[in-house]
């Protein structure tokens, strides 16, 4: 409110206080000057005006104090407060900000999302059934038998005439690395392969793995990974047993070379000049394939007559007792050309020959076997021989699971 219209509200309130009291001095009846009674009525009478000043200059500042705290509404703010009815000091009350009162989250309906298909290996297999010689059959050792499974082409391509049946690991019992598959085989369609095997000398329990591979080669089995075997398992029994091991007993022998140098053993494999005599638990055969029988590696001195000989300690005979090895070039030997020869010396003679034979490296092994039998009751020493045939490179003859083994 301005200044002007203040003071204008002060002169009403004035004018009409001097009215009030011309009415109230005309209502009091007139007294002697002088008198006790009029100087009672003039002092009540100018108490009674300061009170009525006082009264209406107090109702005035009120009057005031509220017309300038009321609050003027404003239309752009929608935090203020409506004004109804008597004023409210702005400062009376906080208003918060307006806040956005998030919506209540809903959640999502769980729509079921159906797997997706895994898609049928173009090759696998999955075994079907043992139609012989089921898991843990014992068989005399020595003997012969066949053994028949029966398979599913569980993949998507056919298998044609190129397929084979490969070995994979474990003991080949006799039987070949290789074979074809009988018959061509259809995606759904069962297969039976057999194939003829021997129950080894040594008594014991052995297993053999197989594969199949396409006719582009590529090797395959069953599972989701297609790599699992189809096997036998079996036991050789009534067997007489490994006697001795040239391979496991290799430091037990005194190992020289063509330049009659006593070797160190085991040999290192990296000194080809000198030559060296080392076992192997899992030696590689010629055609790659690593072997789970024990091996001893024979490597000459690098000289075109050169040889290794390992001379082991005396041994007595009996009868029926058989030499047992199969010799080849070690894999990886390309172009390896030697000479294995066994010998026995009697105690108190001179050294005589038992056998020799001759290897290179053609994927291709002997398996050899001496009957010793001339011999029971002899003590002797047999000494293992390999030479360089011709080559001195990659000379490295490989003894497979050298052994005595008695029959008897």
């Amino acid at each position: 409110m301005d200044t002007n219209k203040k003071k204008k509200n002060v002169f009403v309130l004035g004018s009409l206080l001097v009215v009030a009291l011309l009415v109230f001095s005309a209502c009091v009846a007139p007294v002697t000057p002088g008198d006790p009674i009029e100087q009672a009525m003039q002092t009540l009478q100018a108490q009674a005006t300061q009170d009525y000043y006082a009264t209406a200059v107090a109702q005035l500042e009120t009057a005031q104090a509220t017309q300038t705290s009321v609050v003027v509404p404003d239309p752009t703010n929608i935090n203020q407060i409506p004004t109804q009815g008597t004023a409210v000091p702005t400062a009376a009350v906080t208003i918060p900000a307006n806040t956005a009162v998030p919506p209540t989250a809903i959640p999502p309906t769980a729509t079921s999302v159906p797997p997706t298909p895994t898609p049928r290996p173009c090759l696998q297999f999955t075994f079907v059934a043992d139609l012989s010689i089921p898991d843990g059959t014992r068989l005399n050792a020595g003997s012969g038998f066949t053994k028949t499974w029966r398979l599913q082409n569980s993949g998507s391509c056919k298998w044609d005439s190129g397929f084979d049946i490969v070995f994979s690991k474990g003991n080949q019992l006799g039987a070949n690395a290789v074979y074809d598959i009988p018959h061509e085989v259809q995606p759904g369609s069962n297969i039976d392969i057999s194939i003829n095997m021997v129950a080894p000398s040594v008594n014991g329990k052995y297993r053999s793995d197989w594969l199949l591979k396409s006719s582009n080669g590529v090797t395959f089995g069953s599972g989701s990974d297609s790599k699992g075997t189809f096997w036998v398992s079996m036991e050789s029994i009534n067997g007489q047993g490994v006697i001795y091991n040239f391979a496991e007993s290799i430091c037990d022998a005194r190992w020289t070379n063509g330049l009659r140098q006593s070797l160190k053993c085991p040999g290192d494999e990296k000194d080809v000049r000198n030559g060296y005599a080392v076992a192997k638990g899992n030696p590689i055969r010629e055609n790659g394939g690593k072997e789970n029988e024990i091996g001893l590696i024979t490597r000459p001195n690098q000289e075109a007559d050169g040889y290794i000989q390992g001379i082991y300690p005396a041994f007595t005979v009996k009868d029926g007792d058989k030499f047992r090895a199969t010799i080849q070039c070690e894999g990886g030997s390309t172009g390896c050309d030697i000479k294995f020869e066994l010998y026995y010396t009697p105690e108190g003679g001179t050294a005589k020959g038992l056998g020799q034979w001759h290897e290179v490296y053609d994927n291709n092994w002997n398996s050899v076997e001496v009957d010793l039998s001339s011999l029971a009751g002899q003590k002797v020493t047999f000494t293992l021989v390999v030479w360089n045939e011709g080559s001195t490179q990659n000379n490295r003859g490989l003894w497979l699971f050298p052994i005595i083994y008695r029959t008897k």
